[in-house]
This record gives C-alpha cells, structure tokens and sequence, in this order.
C-alpha cells in the first residue's frame, strides 16, 4: 500500500518487493540467442575455389620432322647396333652366337634411345636434334615408362604392318591413337609454359 505522498508502504508480515534481475535474458528463451565470448575468433568463412586454368596442348610436329627424327634414332641403333655387337663384344669375349649379339645390341640400344630417354629427358637422341619433345597428348605432361614401352613396341611393328593397314584401309596414326603420345616441337611447349 502507499500512503498519500505516493510512497510506498510495507504491509505487515508481507516479503518486500523483488527487485529487477540484473541476469535477465533479453530474449524470451535464454537459449535463443547463443553466447558469444568478447575473446573468441571469428569463424573463417569459406574462401572461393580458384577456377583450374586451361590445360593448352602444343599442336603435333610435322611429318618431315618425325620422319628426320625416326631416320636419326634408326641409325643409331642399326650402326651402334653393328658396332656393339659385331666388334665391341667379342673383343669381350662374350660367348654367344655374333647374330645374336648384334640383335641384342640393337634392341637393347633402341630401348635405352626410345624408352629410357623419352622418360628421362622426355627425348630420344633423334627428337632431340630435331628439338622436339615426347608428351601425354592429354595434358601435354611427361609420360610415364610403361607407356614408353608400348609406344616402342608399336613402332616395331609400325612398318611390318603398313601393308595390312592399307589393304584394311585404317586410317589414323597408331602412336597416338593407341599410345596416347604426342611429339611436339621444344618452343611450342616453352610457348605454352610447360616444362621441357
């Protein structure tokens, strides 16, 4: 009760006024609104993916110079080939037939010029002097030695089997369609900023 001045008087045997809670929630649910810390980190937002850059492959070299390069390389292993295994091994003393040797010379030189090479230096000796470059057609990136192999075995059997091919009429470049390899020309690929 008040008395006439407006004041508030305390009735007898009643519990006083409860004053404001000063830990009062704002909101009407006290879990509405989450607690944040004045000391927490802000939550990272999520950044925008980088768009991939387009991937630019260097357009195949010419016939004359593949036709140049594939002459080089076949001399190489044909001469070294004679030279290895006709002269250079049975000084050595190797005890096989002189066939047979000059066969392995020949094969064996082929492989280290074609296989091991074009996967180490991404050129055999002849592509090289042409300044050209052995690359996935793909993504125009070094290529892996299993598909070096088979790229090899294909161009063993590449000039055996023209005449099959012509009478079949396939067309097509078994290299590339089969292997999927490209030979390239050095400032094509320096042009597109692959490494070399």
């Amino acid at each position: 009760m008040s008395d006439p001045r407006g004041q508030y008087q305390p009735t007898p045997h009643s519990a006083p006024p409860h004053p404001a809670n000063p830990y009062a929630q704002p909101y009407a649910h006290p879990y509405a609104q989450p607690y944040a810390h004045p000391y927490a980190h802000p939550a990272p937002q999520p950044q925008p993916q980088p768009r991939p850059r387009p991937v630019h492959i260097p357009e195949p070299a010419g016939d004359e110079r593949r036709m140049c390069a594939a002459t080089v390389d076949c001399a190489l292993a044909w001469g070294g080939g004679i030279a290895l295994g006709l002269k250079v091994l049975p000084m050595l003393k190797v005890g096989a037939d002189p066939v047979i040797l000059f066969l392995g010379a020949v094969f064996g030189l082929s492989i280290a010029n074609q296989v091991l090479g074009a996967w180490i230096f991404r050129a055999s000796v002849g592509k090289w002097m042409l300044r050209m470059r052995v690359v996935r057609e793909s993504d125009a990136g070094r290529p892996g030695f299993w598909r070096l192999v088979h790229r090899w075995l294909v161009g063993m059997t590449w000039l055996p089997m023209q005449p099959v091919r012509g009478l079949f009429g396939a067309d097509g470049d078994p290299y590339e369609d089969h292997c999927n390899v490209r030979y390239v020309r050095f400032k094509d690929l320096r042009r597109l900023r692959h490494p070399g």
